[in-house]
């Protein structure tokens, strides 16, 4: 069975300001109509296909949880997730182990999986993933789609999407 995995960054996010984390900043207005039109083109892409999102997993950080709840809002998911793992300065490589695990024992019939989450991790995921495909540059609210080998805990890169 293939599995599609789409990898977005959030959408655009206002800047740091003094004494705020990274981790709380949130969709700017720009970022979140820049994720309304990547939601809308996943939710055509989903008619297509005659299918939903099995999993939908994002980063704690306030902009990428924001990105996904509009995804959700748009496109349903069946489950959802926070990946504590998926930060910009998480390891690729370790998500990997994490998420093939968590894709044998609890999600195996999954078809469809989105991961919101951030630059670099997300370029480096993809690189991780396929081997073949060097880390890429993602837009705000920009999504790479791969099909994944489970068995071989692996992905082919298939292209990069910026409605």
């Amino acid at each position: 069975m293939a599995v599609t995995l789409f990898i977005m960054r959030h959408g655009d996010a206002e800047p740091a300001q003094a004494l705020k984390a990274d981790a709380i900043r949130p969709l700017s207005t720009l970022g979140e109509s820049e994720v309304l039109a990547s939601a809308d083109w996943l939710k055509s892409y989903m008619q297509e296909q005659g299918t939903q999102f099995d999993w939908l997993l994002a980063s704690p950080f306030i902009r990428a949880q924001q990105t996904a709840t509009i995804v959700e809002s748009i496109t349903p998911a069946s489950h959802r997730d926070v990946a504590d793992d998926a930060i910009p300065e998480s390891d690729p490589q370790e998500f990997c182990d994490w998420f093939f695990a968590m894709l044998q024992s609890r999600y195996p019939n999954a078809e469809t999986i989105v991961l919101v989450s951030h630059m670099p991790f997300v370029s480096y995921l993809v690189a991780t993933l396929d081997k073949k495909t060097p880390p890429l540059l993602f837009p705000t609210a920009g999504m790479a789609e791969l099909k994944l080998d489970v068995a071989m805990q692996r992905a082919d890169f298939i292209r990069m999407v910026v409605p």
